[in-house]
């Protein structure tokens, strides 16, 4: 942690506090002995929250959880809570953007205390970049999909309110590390001599790891910015996707065989998974929602403007967050 910010002691409230994000941002506030109160669900998985050091008050937004006495002593607030998968357009509206009104409406009636309300939106609000040009926070927002169009949807909400409450609004794009099962998935392919390759033949990202995310959110609660109110936050790079396959099998010293799987192929599958979903209790991790981003050529962002306004500066690279990732889900018995 940098010495030179710190939460210690706040009264913190967490929106998906149960989710990869924020079990790894709850740890971090907790070790500098914040009072944590986290909105999770019944049926919520838990395992990673330590449940005799953090307040759980079960429920959820759209439910109208009764939060007004918490809010009036909580000093921050981290608005995590999202679905990145669903069946319909409605469901991700619901708890992307409508949930973001509930909370805020709460916060403003009752949040007299509030230093700052951190709101996690995603790139995916802003839309796909053009090879070698990414977006920066003057790009106009094009976003494809529901869920893209859902996150920015709650950040016009947010920045409705940002009159009378103190909120910032950050956009990480993958985001990858410990606990993570999407790019978990990813590794176990690699660490099995197979690399599934998905679209377009070239693709670009922007990545961060999940600890230089989390020091992000926290710097961006306690210091005050300038009139700027939304970043992108990456670890500055972009990478092409054969980069992230070279430093993995690097990594787990394998060699893979690739199988590319084309666009018309993709999109064939995505439908069908559509299909099979109306007989699925949970939205599947692949549908032609997930496919229309896949068949993008680049997801990249310039985080400049955070580092400029933040003094900011990731600690992880690729390579770096990568081992770091390999290491524990070895440690793990995952991989």
């Amino acid at each position: 942690m940098d010495p030179n910010f710190t939460l210690a002691q706040a009264t913190v409230f967490v929106t998906g506090a149960s989710g990869f994000i924020g079990g790894h941002l709850v740890d971090a506030l907790l070790q500098q002995q914040c009072k944590v109160h986290c909105l999770v669900r019944r049926t919520s998985d838990l395992r990673w929250l330590d449940r005799t050091k953090v307040q759980l008050h079960y429920g959820s937004l759209t439910d109208s959880a009764p939060l007004n006495d918490c809010l009036e002593k909580t000093d921050y607030v981290f608005h995590l809570a999202g679905l990145t998968r669903a069946k319909t357009r409605a469901e991700y509206f619901r708890v992307n953007a409508h949930a973001c009104n509930i909370l805020y409406d709460k916060c403003a009636a009752h949040g007299k205390n509030l230093k700052r309300i951190v709101h996690i939106s995603s790139l995916a609000s802003a839309g796909p970049s053009l090879q070698g040009q990414p977006v920066d926070e003057n790009t106009p927002c094009k976003p494809l999909t529901y869920y893209g169009k859902s996150k920015l949807a709650g950040e016009k909400i947010a920045r409705q309110y940002a009159s009378s409450l103190p909120i910032v609004i950050l956009r990480p794009p993958v985001v990858y590390g410990p606990r993570e099962v999407n790019f978990l998935t990813f590794i176990k392919g690699i660490s099995k001599g197979w690399n599934l390759e998905m679209g377009c033949r070239q693709r670009t990202l922007s990545l961060i790891y999940i600890a230089d995310l989390v020091q992000a959110m926290l710097k961006s609660a306690v210091y005050s910015s300038s009139e700027n109110k939304t970043y992108f936050i990456t670890d500055g790079a972009c990478y092409l996707w054969d980069e992230v396959v070279e430093t993995a099998t690097e990594l787990l010293n394998i060699r893979v065989r690739s199988i590319r799987i084309p666009n018309s192929l993709l999109g064939l599958f995505g439908l069908f998974m559509d299909f099979l979903s109306i007989f699925l209790e949970n939205a599947p991790l692949l549908d032609s929602q997930r496919v229309i981003d896949i068949r993008q050529s680049a997801w990249t962002a310039s985080s400049q403007r955070f580092f400029e306004d933040f003094k900011f500066q990731p600690r992880y690279d690729l390579k770096k967050g990568l081992s770091e990732t390999v290491n524990w889900n070895k440690k793990h018995g995952l991989l």
